[in-house]
């Protein structure tokens, strides 16, 4: 596993002290001539002063630890620290204990030590192991922090008392002229594998950053298992063995002691310059916003004088900021509603208003004004106060206010006209389809009388000239009527109910063939099919079909008309209008109705292109839309859909 990159420098530093310690160890293993022995008298001021330095550190982490946990009531804390309290005793009674030591309670032997020793090593590779791996941040109140110092205490007094007490003790661990027992060897050993278990634990967390002092407990459990090995290498008290264990025992108390002094109490004077860096920041900002706020600022005494204000307030009010630091309220404003704006201010801290504010030259301006009172760090009495000149929106708010004052007057005017100007357009429709059919009557019939009495003395020619004078008549009188009913579509209301299609194709299918009783055309009239939808308009779209369906398949002895609806794309209901006429239409593509008038061929009338149109106009009110597709050779569909569906 490679670790996190902010683990990797201090990870080589604390590889490069292991290494040296284990280095040492194999040469002293591997090379007899290095081995020594100190002078009992010299050794015993030397392991006075390693356990002393030792003690010194564990109470060190005791204090710090204490003192970190009452800020962040972390677990790991109150264990480490808690631990190190007993395993500081337990290491002052094995100094006492010691063999060379002055008599403490009974006399000092080495195997009475040696109990006290390991109990302190098995109580840090314990706490080291619990740290390694449950959470860091796990917090515990000061009663568990209690417990975990009380369970120390007793622990280290318990195994105190029962050392200095119970004789056998003595050769548990070390029987003179034998030397080390195999108690003692399995119980360091125990000890090495609890604390490489620990260097693990840490290890495996540094493949993330991590909120805690990491690499140090890391390399204090390293230590101590090497220092450990040390501990089961030795033959006498005084040898090179005995030496270097208890120089690397103190290299890891003093990681420990790095790891909770170091990183917790340096920890909170660096949150503090970052604090102060934040403060610098922040206070940079609010200079650079106080400078370049669009709305005029202004700090005032509890007397009303201006205390600060930005440029906005001197461009506002046409004063300079070292006048306007010399002024106050009472000079830029003599509203009346100040009295009640500051005592609205002073009973809620706040006030917000329009006042009537003068200039530095006479002139005065509508500004809406937003003041709030605080206290400044030396206990005075001040007020904030923001303003902005809303003469402009207060002009276009009159403004506005009086169009909408009018503007009710203006609709009903408005409607009136459209009211009379739609009732002038019906009567101009019935005045113009009264007149203009008048003369058409006159000249169909008159065409008919001449086909009639005069075709004995007409050639073919002529003849052809009277039958279409007389289609043109019967043409125009179509289109009028097609006019009258597009002007009557476009104004009538919508009246939706469910509609059956099939029955008004059957309907309009009888019409037709009522008016032209010779031809035969095969009818398919798919059901059933319900719409909702305004059924005189539908209606209306459905005569328009099949009379254009009618009229196009009129010279197909097999004429085919058919009627019915289809799921389209969106899963919409489409109805449609199919027939086989003689019609053809090259260009064979979907187009929109809008485009009819290019789809015309010679035998379209222009009565179709105003009836198609209706069609249209009738569709889309229904929130619809039409479209054809034909194909030559093969017909012609005329396609619909509406907005409201019935199935």
């Amino acid at each position: 596993m490679v670790p996190h990159a902010s683990y990797r420098r201090p990870l080589t530093l604390v590889s490069g002290v292991w290494l040296v310690n284990a280095a040492l160890i194999l040469a002293f293993v591997l090379v007899p001539s290095l081995h020594f022995e100190l002078p009992a008298a010299v050794h015993t001021n030397l392991h006075t002063l390693f356990e002393t330095v030792s003690i010194i550190v564990s109470m060190l982490v005791f204090s710090a630890g204490w003192f970190t946990f009452s800020r962040e009531g972390r677990s790991n804390v109150a264990l480490l620290c808690s631990i190190f309290f007993g395993v500081a005793i337990l290491d002052f009674v094995h100094l006492l204990s010691y063999e060379g030591m002055p008599a403490f309670i009974i006399p000092a032997t080495d195997g009475k030590s040696i109990s006290f020793f390991l109990a302190a090593r098995l109580l840090v590779a314990g706490a080291l192991l619990a740290i390694a791996f449950q959470p860091w941040n796990r917090r515990i109140g000061n009663q568990e922090r209690h417990w975990l110092l009380g369970g120390s205490l007793v622990f280290a007094l318990g195994v105190s008392v029962y050392g200095l007490l119970e004789p056998d003790v003595r050769t548990w661990f070390f029987v003179p002229g034998s030397g080390l027992t195999g108690t003692k060897i399995a119980v360091e050993y125990l000890v090495i594998v609890l604390n490489l278990a620990a260097a693990a634990g840490f290890y495996l967390r540094m493949r993330e950053p991590q909120p805690y002092p990491l690499v140090p407990l890391f390399a204090a459990a390293c230590l101590m298992a090497l220092s450990e090995l040390c501990f089961t290498l030795y033959a006498t008290f005084e040898d090179q063995y005995m030496v270097l264990g208890h120089v690397i025992k103190v290299e890891a108390y003093l990681f420990v002691f790095r790891a909770i002094f170091i990183e917790f109490l340096e920890g909170p004077y660096r949150q503090l310059e970052g604090a102060r860096a934040d403060l610098v920041e922040s206070g940079e900002k609010y200079r650079l916003l106080f400078e370049n706020a669009p709305d005029a600022y202004l700090m005032a005494n509890a007397d009303g004088s201006f205390h600060t204000a930005n440029p906005a307030a001197s461009a506002l009010f046409g004063i300079p900021r070292q006048d306007l630091w010399r002024i106050g309220r009472s000079d830029v404003t003599s509203d009346p509603r100040l009295a009640g704006f500051l005592e609205e201010r002073s009973r809620t801290g706040s006030a917000r208003g329009e006042l009537t504010l003068r200039r530095g030259d006479g002139s005065t301006f509508l500004a809406e004004v937003s003041s709030s009172t605080y206290t400044d760090s030396r206990g005075r009495p001040m007020s904030s106060t923001f303003v902005h000149d809303i003469t402009a929106k207060r002009q276009g708010e009159e403004e506005i206010l009086s169009l909408n004052a009018t503007l009710e007057q203006r609709v009903h005017d408005r409607t009136a006209e459209l009211q009379s100007a739609y009732e002038d357009l019906e009567r101009l429709s019935q005045v113009m389809a009264h007149d203009l059919r008048s003369p058409l009557l006159a000249i169909e019939g008159f065409a008919g009388l001449l086909m009639r009495d005069a075709s004995q003395l007409l050639d073919e020619r002529q003849k052809g000239h009277l039958d279409r004078i007389h289609a043109a008549a019967i043409r125009m009188a179509e289109m009028i009527d097609a006019l009258l009913q597009f002007a009557d579509v476009s104004r009538s209301t919508l009246k939706m109910q469910t509609l059956d299609i099939a029955a008004m194709a059957d309907k309009a299918l009888w019409s037709c063939q009522k008016r032209d009783p010779q031809r035969v055309v095969k009818a398919v009239v798919q059901r059933p099919v319900m719409l909702e939808g305004d059924a005189r308009m539908i209606t209306l779209v459905m005569e328009t079909l099949i009379g254009t369906a009618w009229k196009n398949t009129a010279r197909n002895k097999n004429a085919e008309i058919g009627v019915g609806a289809e799921s389209g794309p969106a899963g919409e209901m489409v109805c449609f209008v199919s027939y086989n006429g003689t019609e053809t239409n090259p260009a064979a593509v979907d187009q929109a109705l809008e485009a009819f008038p290019s789809l015309r061929t010679a035998r379209e009338s222009a009565h179709s292109d105003i009836v198609l149109d209706n069609m249209r106009l009738v569709i889309a009110r229904h929130g619809g839309r039409v479209w054809r597709e034909s194909t030559s050779g093969r017909g012609t569909i005329y396609r619909f859909t509406l907005d409201q569906v019935a199935h």
